[in-house]
């Protein structure tokens, strides 16, 4: 008997008709549907309906669904499904990585003093990035007013401990979260350890992009060949538009007779 097909390529198969409903609709070529296409079609379907315009008339709350599913699917496309731990090393890992800087920092009592509060602005893809990097992500979109909550506990003993806290609802009361390996007071190394494989020592050599010095290099070594090769022209011009000297020699003058002619 044959394997049982791919789930990605089942969750392409099953919505097959759903997507030549939206290429028709859209104008968007099948062709050229893809999932970040479905994305951006959610995207502003869910922004109109959020600030209180109307939608078109085939935007009804069955094909609103089915695109909020494939939108959730996108993100898990994204960020899961396959080689996991390695991307979230190189997306919401760095940003976990400077968070937990900053929460270590202010255990010192050596350092100078921190902020009690950092709040950073994000988009939905920052904040599924970091949730899944964390093993706490839902599945689902962050709507509108979303907030992961860090706090950092100094307990009675004179240990820290690490809380986490999440709101999906606009007005409604955080939730709280933990590691699935940590209780929901997770104490602070016990956090950096659990986390250790999801942050990056050295994001731009995993992710293999140039360092700054060989960027650096370059950029002399192109600056360098810019200025002769513009010496060079200003060179050719000073030669070609130099006025001619006087030719010394002979030179024929006309007669009177010819003059009067």
């Amino acid at each position: 008997p044959l394997p049982d097909p791919l789930p990605v390529l089942t969750a392409v198969l099953s919505v097959q008709d759903f997507m030549q409903m939206i290429a028709n609709q859209t104008g968007i070529p099948l062709k050229n549907l893809s999932l970040e296409s479905i994305w951006s079609v959610f995207d502003t379907l869910f922004c109109e309906r959020a600030h209180g315009l109307t939608l078109p008339v085939w935007a009804t709350e069955d094909v609103m669904s089915r695109l909020e599913d494939l939108k959730n699917f996108s993100f898990k496309f994204l960020f899961g499904l396959y080689r996991t731990q390695e991307k979230s090393r190189l997306q919401g890992g760095l940003l976990l990585r400077h968070l937990l800087q900053n929460m270590t920092a202010a255990t010192s009592e050596s350092s100078a003093p921190t902020r009690r509060l950092i709040m950073y602005s994000a988009h939905d893809t920052t904040l599924v990035a970091l949730q899944t990097a964390l093993g706490v992500y839902s599945g689902k979109q962050p709507p509108y007013a979303s907030c992961h909550i860090f706090e950092l506990h100094r307990e009675d003993n004179g240990s820290f401990t690490l809380e986490m806290f999440y709101r999906d609802e606009g007005g409604g009361p955080a939730r709280g979260l933990r590691l699935p390996q940590c209780s929901q007071r997770c104490p602070l190394p016990d956090f950096i350890q659990i986390t250790r494989s999801v942050v990056p020592q050295n994001w731009h050599q995993e992710c293999q992009l140039p360092e700054a010095s060989s960027q650096t290099g370059l950029m002399v070594g192109l600056a360098v060949c810019g200025g002769l090769m513009l010496l060079l022209i200003i060179l050719l011009l000073s030669i070609l538009c130099r006025p001619k000297e006087p030719r010394v020699g002979y030179q024929q003058l006309s007669s009177q007779s010819e003059e009067a002619t």
